[in-house]
């Protein structure tokens, strides 16, 4: 009966409106829950960064009691883990949860978070920030059809650039329509030098690659996807987008956006060029060199699950975020 309940409201949620919802705003005096969903927190950097949330926003930062816990590897066990997720969702104050940090094991949890979350997601949204692991908890948020924000986490938002807080507080602190702009290089294009519009679905490649086949990934049909990645030289880049386009999650996409690949160059190659081999026969267009990804220095805030254009014309990547 609980598998029964959960595929009928999906299939309500699907036949709603298309378009994903975007939460209510992050406004000044709000609270915001940080979590840990990954690896485990050490060191200052969170209590800088949720300091200087606290004090450069306005806003009240709760940490979840368990946000230091370790487990091994882990910020504490999958279910400690999953459970500061329910708790920040249900808490009627928190109006956003982000992420404390990445690294590995968010995607343990989806099991767990899947039946409860996904039937209510969309009709009660909250803001969702992150990146790297924090993908796997945002496919479970654009399944359920909200936007999230692919964005720095608690340890690194105080030193990510000023440009990069003022992208996401401008899109996250209002109810109004939002457009985002990057600008990058078509590398190809569609049929008679066309573009493509589609949902942005996506975030890092690593991490998606080990959802294949899973079922929490959103449908990627009539999807731009959106991959980036550090560490994975330019062969492993290749493979695990192969490994993405060979599988039946992936079918349909119309475009392929491709932010940071970090250190995936070789001293004879670019990743861009060995991976030529796999993105020329698929006929769809596809835009490379977003400031999206790991490096901190350079990398924007972007909005998942937004209506999303590549502009052949523009060389961009176009970000349409409706209004609550």
């Amino acid at each position: 009966m609980r598998k029964l309940a959960l595929a009928i409201a999906v299939f309500l949620f699907l036949c709603a409106e298309g378009m994903h919802v975007r939460p209510p705003p992050l406004l000044a005096g709000n609270t915001v829950r940080v979590v840990a969903t990954g690896g485990a927190v050490t060191g200052s950097s969170l209590a800088t960064g949720t300091t200087f949330l606290a004090s450069q926003y306005n806003l009240t930062v709760q940490l979840d009691p368990h946000v230091y816990d370790a487990d091994m590897y882990y910020a504490g066990t999958d279910a400690v883990r999953a459970q500061e997720i329910l708790d920040a969702y249900a808490n009627p104050d928190a109006t956003t949860i982000w992420a404390a940090r990445g690294g590995y094991g968010t995607a343990r949890l989806l099991a767990q978070l899947e039946p409860i979350l996904l039937p209510t997601l969309r009709q009660s949204p909250k803001w969702l920030i992150g990146y790297s692991d924090v993908t796997a908890l945002q496919a479970l948020w654009n399944k359920a059809g909200v936007i999230t924000m692919y964005a720095a986490m608690g340890i690194n938002v105080h030193t990510v650039t000023q440009a990069h807080r003022d992208s996401l507080f401008s899109v996250i602190s209002t109810a109004a329509t939002t457009t985002q702009t990057f600008n990058g290089a078509i590398r190809y294009t569609g049929p008679n030098n066309a573009g493509a519009r589609g949902r942005l679905f996506g975030g890092n490649l690593s991490v998606l690659a080990s959802l294949v086949g899973s079922g929490f990934l959103p449908s990627y049909h009539d999807a731009i996807l959106f991959i980036e990645d550090t560490d994975e030289v330019a062969y492993s880049v290749d493979r695990l987008l192969t490994t993405l386009l060979r599988s039946h999650d992936f079918r349909g996409i119309v475009g392929i956006a491709i932010g940071q690949l970090i250190n995936a160059d070789t001293s004879s190659y670019t990743a861009l060029q060995l991976l030529d081999r796999t993105l020329a026969p698929l006929g769809i267009p596809v835009i490379t060199g977003l400031s999206v990804g790991h490096d901190t220095t350079k990398t924007m805030p972007l909005a998942l699950g937004a209506d999303a254009e590549i502009d052949v014309a523009s060389a961009s990547l176009k970000l349409y975020i409706p209004a609550v």
